[in-house]
């Protein structure tokens, strides 16, 4: 405990000649995670230990619309309260929240255009859900000035990791550039932290209590870690033991719903066996057209019929679970791409 105490104080040092250093924007990309929360909290703690700061932070949450509920409620809650915590301490800092657009939602895609579910050949998701609407927010700002982005990457976590990490490298210390983007800068001051660093940030210091690192720890135990706010879309998906999304095909097993459903989160249920039955039924040609939209001969895309059997299934799963899963722009849109796909064939 003694020697992330004492990192947290270099840490806090770090962030805050980075922020004094220049005037160009800064958002703290934020999933609800332990390392996001870790970088969330010494920023916190570092504009509350200066005079008076200025510069805004915003911190950023991307809603996919299809993230654990469990994990998105503590989330939303999170962000409630780091609003109203900032302003007591009179920081500069503001949460605002990310969505795709209704027609790039993971639901309009599948159950409006017929797209299969994803695979790691056909990962059309993680572009659309998470990389374009966080690009959206940051690309608001003047073009003149780069925003900057912490993030909470740390070595050490795995090889593939350290190899993205190694390959984004700037020269600059805890600086690496962000992929596709010329005019953003990652910044992770967190990098050289080890599990047990993070996880000590969060329970021993108790400022901003907006993060609840009891009930943080919890689903950990119960699952696994995060998925990273700004994605690679060619990197690992966040199906294995992540808290992603609920929804995600690309890999095999869901093991983190799995696991929160093993230890008594039952209302995840049904959410686990639609997921696997959309899984099932992604490549069986029963379901699937048998041209593709640009007329080429091969699986195309869900058939209408099979389109409205999902939308059942999911709305089964919705009343099952308690839980809302599909908004009414998403219904209105679907309805709107199943009578064009009909006008289309008659």
């Amino acid at each position: 405990m003694g020697y992330a105490i004492k990192e947290n104080g270099q840490t806090i040092s770090q962030i805050q000649e980075e922020y004094l250093s220049s005037a160009n924007p800064w958002y703290i990309g934020f999933s609800g995670g332990k390392d996001s929360s870790t970088i969330l909290k010494l920023t916190f703690l570092a504009l509350m230990n200066l005079r008076t700061p200025q510069k805004p932070v915003t911190v950023l949450y991307c809603d996919t619309g299809v993230d654990i509920p469990i994990f998105r409620h503590l989330v939303e809650k999170t962000l409630t309260s780091i609003d109203q915590e900032a302003k007591a301490y009179n920081i500069p800092i503001r949460t605002e929240i990310a969505m795709p657009i209704t027609q790039d939602r993971f639901f309009a895609k599948v159950i409006g255009k017929g797209y299969p579910s994803p695979t790691n050949k056909f990962r059309w998701c993680t572009d659309r859900l998470r990389i374009k609407p966080i690009n959206t927010i940051l690309k608001r700002t003047n073009s003149v000035s780069s925003n900057v982005v912490l993030l909470g990457i740390r070595k050490g976590e795995s090889l593939e990791r350290d190899k993205t990490i190694a390959r984004y490298e700037t020269g600059k210390d805890y600086y690496f550039r962000q992929s596709n983007s010329a005019n953003t800068m990652i910044f992770a001051p967190i990098i050289n932290y080890s599990t047990e660093d993070v996880w000590a940030t969060i329970a021993y210091n108790p400022i901003p209590n907006s993060i609840d690192a009891i009930e943080l720890m919890a689903l950990y135990r119960h699952s696994g870690s995060e998925c990273p706010i700004i994605k690679d879309p060619k990197g690992s998906p966040c199906g294995k033991g992540r808290f992603g999304c609920w929804t995600c095909t690309v890999v095999r097993k869901d093991k983190a719903v799995q696991s929160l459903v093993d230890e008594g989160y039952t209302q995840l249920g049904p959410l686990l066996s639609f997921r696997n039955w959309l899984m099932q039924i992604r490549d069986n040609p029963v379901y699937r057209e048998e041209k593709r939209r640009n007329g080429q001969k091969g699986p195309g895309p869900f058939t209408i019929n099979a389109r409205k059997e999902i939308f059942f299934k999911l709305l089964e799963a919705e009343h099952l679970s308690g839980y809302k899963l599909l908004s009414q722009e998403e219904v209105v849109y679907i309805e709107e791409c199943w009578k064009e796909d009909e006008n289309r064939k008659s």
